[in-house]
Parts: C-alpha cells; sequence; structure tokens
C-alpha cells in the first residue's frame, strides 16, 4: 500500500486547527486564545480541564474512591459539566472558559476514575452510566431540534 502524501499533507492542513480547539470560527470564545510565536492559538477551555482530569480521576482509584462511593462518583462528576454544557447550548447564553474548564476538569476525573474501574475492577456498571449519559446528551440534542 502507497501513501499519497501530498493528500496527506492536503488533510491535515485542513484539520491541524482542530488538534487543540475542535470549535469553528464562531465559536472561538469557547476556547483560551493566547499568542504564541505571534499566531493566536485556540485552545478548548473545557478539554484544558478534562485531559488533566482524565488522568487526576485515573490515579485518584484506590487513594479517594472505593467501591460504591467510586461508582456514585462516576455517576455525578459529570453532572456538573453536562448541566454547563446544555445551557450554553440550549439557551441564549455564552458562559464562562473558567467554568467550561473547573467542570471539564470534573468530568475527566469522572472519566478517568470509570477507566480505572473498568480496567482493574472490571466494573461493568461504569458501563451503564456512560450509556445513560450518552443516551440523555443524545436526547437533548435530538429534542432541541
Amino acid at each position: 500500500m502507497r501513501i499519497d502524501t501530498a493528500e496527506l499533507r492536503k488533510g491535515l492542513s485542513k484539520t491541524r486547527r482542530f488538534v487543540l480547539a475542535h470549535h469553528l470560527p464562531s465559536e472561538f470564545y469557547r476556547c483560551y486564545s493566547p499568542s504564541m510565536f505571534s499566531h493566536r492559538v485556540h485552545i478548548c477551555a473545557r478539554c484544558l480541564g478534562i485531559y488533566p482530569g482524565i488522568a487526576m480521576g485515573f490515579l485518584s482509584h484506590g487513594i479517594m474512591f472505593r467501591g460504591t462511593d467510586a461508582l456514585l462518583a462516576v455517576a455525578l462528576l459529570p453532572v456538573p459539566s453536562f448541566v454547563d454544557w446544555a445551557v450554553t447550548t440550549f439557551r441564549d447564553r455564552r458562559g464562562y472558559n473558567i467554568v467550561r474548564t473547573v467542570t471539564g476538569a470534573l468530568l475527566g476525573s469522572g472519566y478517568g476514575l470509570g477507566l480505572a474501574l473498568l480496567l482493574f475492577e472490571s466494573s461493568l456498571a461504569v458501563l451503564g452510566i456512560g450509556l445513560v449519559y450518552g443516551i440523555i446528551a443524545f436526547s437533548s440534542i435530538l429534542c432541541s431540534w
């Protein structure tokens, strides 16, 4: 199989702006936008909290949360992020990036803890929690149309 490098470069040039922020320019208010090397860089505020939060949640397994407390944390940590996302998506509110970052860190902690529960304890209840959140998000999006 031969890789078409010209096509690969073309694709990367069109998508590289989505590496740090998956938002379109009309939603850059949901990003931090520092200047780096005299170029404006857009970094998604919620993702900036999610990724360190995943590490925190994963590392907190067995230290902070045990048994049903861990499952309760996996179920509740995403709630603030979901509420913030719903309010700023379905209402005429822009929200605040610091809120997105903090709620993203809570969400990421839930992801990380859930991942640890799946890997180390084979807790399938985590998948059920994720399924419920997926159904709620999907339903919310459908109802907003």
